[in-house]
């Protein structure tokens, strides 16, 4: 099947569900506008908009791009996240010469996820903000060679580990480049390395995260106007996100917990001053409750929301969370 048929079968597979989330209320014509009107520091009174993000069942190809517009569009959420699933080959380095086998990547090495993010974009991008997702250099090092690896060598061998993050980073600034060129809106920026785990390393993360973060997360914003700073506690929690302050992002997207107590939206926006994306765990009520159940959930959250905040979960959601928990969620927040 041609490409130009292959997209023309999604849009039609996606027709329906999409005139069907078109009949919320909304305050302005598109997803896009909205999405704007917020970046530029307008809240709405009936109206709070939402996105939850989730990795889908196809990393890449045409699978990829159809379960990406179709999330967006049987859902009603006001924002497209692509998921980002090229990873390095694991490999346990016991050896400093085994670090010889992180070579430079290939300049066209993240051309199957930039093919998915054409298509996706070229599909929904007219009517919906875009962005792309772009892991850091340690997070693509920690899912090749494991935590245990990284402390040990950020230990023994720390040019090892700086030049595999060297190598990585400049990957990642070429396929930023490539993302912008595509005329997507921007990025969600997730960062890690800063948890308590990494505590044990004399100053890890001023030596192997800001930098490589802070280079790569300028590059995303320049020249683009919708970009998310995730604060990721995937890996385990933190006790302090002031570190994070000076990080770049129109949007900062949080841990509900930090220090062993509830970090609120509100908490979030006192510390940063940004919009606040969040409000639910990933793993409670929109994950495992009922539609009544959601629905409270959102209600409450609403109600102690800050002013510039857009409701979605502190990350990623299961992609076996049930599609009526999320439309729940979001028409509650759109007839706010």
């Amino acid at each position: 099947m041609k490409k130009s048929l292959f997209l023309l079968l999604i849009l039609c597979l996606t027709m329906q569900s999409c005139q069907q989330t078109s009949k919320q209320e909304s305050p302005l014509t598109t997803r896009r506008e909205i999405m704007q009107q917020v970046l530029d520091g307008k809240s709405f009174d009936n109206y709070v908009p939402t996105v939850f993000f989730m990795h889908f069942p196809a990393g890449r190809g045409r699978d990829a791009v159809y379960y990406h517009v179709r999330h967006l569009n049987r859902t009603g959420i006001d924002m497209l996240k692509i998921q980002f699933e090229q990873h390095q080959p694991n490999f346990r380095p016991e050896t400093a010469e085994d670090w010889e086998r992180i070579q430079p990547l290939p300049r066209d090495f993240y051309n199957p996820t930039l093919e998915v993010i054409k298509d996706v974009y070229d599909i929904v991008g007219q009517e919906n903000m875009v962005i792309a997702t772009v892991y850091s250099a340690f997070q693509t090092l920690r899912m090749q060679i494991g935590i245990p690896a990284v402390i040990r060598w950020a230990k023994e061998d720390p040019e090892q580990v700086l030049r595999a993050l060297r190598i990585y980073n400049d990957a990642l600034l070429n396929f930023v480049r490539d993302c912008k060129a595509l005329g997507i809106d921007g990025f969600f920026m997730p960062t890690q390395g800063g948890e308590n785990i990494y505590d044990e390393v004399p100053d890890f993360f001023e030596t192997f995260i800001r930098p490589f973060d802070m280079e790569l997360m300028t590059e995303c914003t320049e020249g683009t106007h919708c970009n998310i700073l995730h604060i990721c506690d995937w890996e385990g929690p933190y006790d302090d996100l002031s570190r994070f302050t000076s990080y770049p992002g129109e949007i900062v997207n949080t841990p509900n917990f930090v220090a062993g107590e509830p970090f609120t939206p509100q908490d979030a926006e006192n510390l940063f001053g940004r919009v606040v994306l969040g409000g639910l765990d990933r793993r409670g009520i929109i994950n495992k409750g009922t539609p009544e159940e959601v629905k409270a959930e959102v209600e409450r959250v609403l109600a102690e929301r800050p002013k510039h905040f857009i409701l979605g979960a502190e990350c990623t959601i299961d992609n076996r969370t049930a599609i009526e928990n999320i439309r729940t969620a979001v028409r509650t927040a759109h007839s706010k």
